[in-house]
């Protein structure tokens, strides 16, 4: 495409599919080196060999899971022993599941803390020191819309996703003066695996969705790809703290 990542190290979780997927190549594309992390280690090395043959670029697949900082100190300690640096990291690692507050239980509750907020957590304290040494660095989370507005059934997930908002702002103030920029990106409806199972389960149901947005258009990850890959560029270096809502103008219309 136009290099806006060119030579740079990056990392991405929950890179097997959807999302981070898409992240991972618009990053290859963009002149990048890419290290995939997912829980899925089959699925994500698949990942890495398909993005390299595609784009040209180095991309390497590990096994990770975004809820233990033993696997995250393993992978960036891997990433740095491999390349010395990390200087973008964006993480797509989430999980969600749909429930009434009053079905809703525990454990479901606190796996989905664990993962998309805990994860977001130990992720960005393991990087954030890396960069800090650095005296530079772009993360992005990849939060949502519903952590902007309630959704019915989601409130696990809104939860985590407004904690993921406040969070960002706080590490941004934290981190801006060693030259490291975070922010998010929150997704409206976009056409993911996660989605398809969870909320557009029908064509019936993806009209609906569609209807409720300004430019009549379901997302795909490309188009949440983008944003990322603009944050992660010099073109942002004057944003931080932000999380930039890429929902077709679904916003705008409930």
């Amino acid at each position: 495409m136009y290099g806006l990542v060119k030579d740079k190290i990056t990392l991405v979780t929950g890179a097997a599919q959807g999302i981070g997927k898409a992240v991972a190549m618009i990053y290859a594309e963009n002149g990048a080196t890419v290290v995939l992390c997912d829980l899925n280690e089959e699925k994500v090395k698949e990942a890495a060999r398909e993005i390299t043959t595609q784009s040209g670029q180095k991309c390497i697949g590990m096994k990770m899971d975004i809820s233990s900082s033993k696997d995250i100190d393993a992978a960036v300690s891997e990433t740095l022993k491999e390349f010395d640096r990390i200087d973008v990291l964006c993480n797509s690692a989430g999980i969600l599941m749909h429930s009434l507050v009053v079905d809703m239980q525990e454990d479901q509750w606190d796996k989905i803390f664990e993962i998309n907020m805990k994860g977001a957590f130990l992720i960005t304290k393991a990087v954030a020191k890396v960069m800090i040494k650095q005296k530079s660095g772009k993360i992005v989370h990849i939060s949502s819309c519903s952590g902007k507005k309630p959704t019915r059934e989601e409130a696990a997930y809104c939860s985590t996703k407004s904690a993921l908002n406040g969070f960002v702002k706080v590490c941004a103030l934290e981190l801006g003066e060693y030259g490291i920029n975070v922010n998010a990106v929150c997704p409206g409806a976009t056409d993911t695996e996660m989605v398809r199972k969870n909320f557009i389960t029908s064509r019936e149901i993806e009209q609906e969705w569609i209807n409720k947005t300004a430019l009549k258009k379901l997302g795909t990850v490309e188009d949440q790809a983008k944003a990322v890959l603009f944050l992660s560029s010099t073109l942002a270096d004057h944003i931080t703290g932000e999380a930039i809502i890429v929902s077709a103008g679904e916003m705008m219309t409930q």
